[in-house]
């Protein structure tokens, strides 16, 4: 295998433009059957130049030597060359039909016992090499040719054009050594495109598979989503029209304030599921942009979005970023997973403590970069870690959220080919780990 790839490498692809073969989208498996086409050439031309020097000394036909001159100066150079210039099925179809006229001519001299009965099935066995069942056309019109050349020769037995009684003397056992060789050559590489699809099948099941499993487990989902979805935005808005109600019978202007502000929360709590509803939306249905994430400006704003939390001025905020290079994501994505965990830092601040601390660790280096988010909160019971980036869990009874912070979290992650895994302890702290790759 070593001996052919350094061949092909060597030898073949420099009759190739592999940079226009790659521009053009060919398949691998076309280039196989170009690179048969290559070495075709080269072998018959090897081949015929060492017929002629052991015809010399052997005894060979003028005419045989002049077939075997004309095809070497006008086919073979005409067909690199159009390979060249990526015409490839004009260049199989050109070696196919003079080809067969080359075997043709040869063989209408000498006779049947010369072994060119077997030679000329050099160009069916071609054929199929050389085409893929989508060239169907090309298949049957060189297969018909072919055809009608071989029975012609089988009609005049081999000699319409002579019986070359000295060529014969060595004949035989040329055309069946290279017909052998072409045979072993044109086997090899229907051998190679199979592997090539057959491992390209295997890659799609497994593709679909993925597809398949990734689309149940999205219904799944949609169906819970659906279901919960309507049921948490519907509380707010039946608590607002309740609260519009009163409002609309009050007299007491304290009231009527105290009344307002709480169909602000309810207003805020409904504008936070339209949000969560936004944010998996577009993680499902957009692909990553990447641009370099600048993460002291994004923080930075993040902490000024959530500090409408009752604790935030309260939590102390440690932050390092550290590292060798520029990191490379989605910034939609980033802001939002970081928005989403350091909001859960206030929403669960334990009141107890005398110091409560958020911290946050970056770290980047060229192929990945790894975040952890600490802080001492009221810390997650270690049983329910397992199921807390699952849709609408929620951990701790003092959460009023729907659930789908971490679910989203996690999402977003995974759609950055990233992990995040958690650590915690109750009234102790809680601690969330990120790997992202670096794109």
């Amino acid at each position: 295998m070593k001996l052919l790839d350094l061949i092909r490498s060597k030898i073949i692809r420099r009759f190739i433009n592999l940079r226009f073969l790659s521009a053009q989208q060919v398949s691998y498996d076309e280039i196989i059957r170009i690179e048969l086409l290559v070495a075709m050439c080269l072998v018959a031309l090897a081949s015929g130049l060492l017929y002629i020097l052991m015809g010399l000394f052997l005894g060979i036909s003028f005419l045989i030597i002049l077939n075997y001159l004309i095809f070497f100066s006008t086919v073979i150079p005409i067909v690199l060359l159009l390979i060249k210039k990526g015409y490839y099925n004009q260049a199989k179809l050109i070696m196919m039909i003079i080809g067969s006229l080359f075997m043709f001519i040869k063989a209408a001299s000498l006779g049947r016992d010369s072994g060119m009965n077997l030679s000329m099935l050099i160009i069916v066995f071609a054929t199929f090499a050389f085409y893929s069942i989508d060239d169907y056309k090309y298949i049957l019109l060189s297969l018909s040719f072919t055809s009608f050349l071989i029975i012609i020769l089988e009609i005049g037995d081999y000699n319409l054009l002579g019986n070359d009684k000295a060529t014969n003397k060595f004949e035989y056992e040329f055309n069946y050594i290279f017909t052998g060789l072409f045979a072993v050559l044109f086997f090899y590489v229907i051998l190679r495109v199979n592997q090539y699809m057959n491992a390209k099948l295997v890659d799609l099941n497994s593709k679909l598979l993925y597809k398949n499993n990734s689309l149940k487990k999205l219904n799944e989902e949609l169906d819970s989503y659906v279901y919960r979805t309507s049921h948490d935005m519907r509380s707010p808005l039946t608590s607002l029209m309740g609260l519009i109600h009163l409002v609309k019978t009050e007299k007491d202007l304290n009231k009527i304030e105290e009344l307002a502000k709480m169909q602000e929360n309810c207003v805020n709590k409904l504008d936070l599921h339209i949000q969560q509803i936004i944010h998996l939306s577009k993680n499902i249905k957009t692909e990553s942009q990447l641009h370099p994430i600048d993460f002291r400006s994004m923080l930075k704003d993040i902490f000024e979005e959530l500090s409408f939390f009752e604790h935030s001025n309260n939590v102390h905020k440690i932050i390092r970023i550290g590292g060798i290079a520029q990191f490379y994501s989605d910034t939609y994505r980033i802001q939002t997973i970081l928005s989403n965990l350091i909001s859960n830092s206030f929403k669960y601040y334990r009141i107890s403590n005398e110091r409560p601390t958020i911290e946050i660790d970056i770290n980047i280096s060229p192929k990945s970069t790894t975040i952890i988010i600490k802080d001492n909160g009221i810390g997650i019971p270690e049983e329910k870690l397992v199921n807390i980036f699952d849709m609408f869990y929620r951990a701790s009874n003092q959460s009023k959220g729907s659930g789908l912070g971490l679910y989203i979290v996690k999402e977003m992650v995974e759609k950055l080919n990233g992990t995040i895994s958690v650590k915690s302890k109750v009234n102790v702290y809680t601690q969330f780990l990120i790997e992202l790759p670096n794109k």
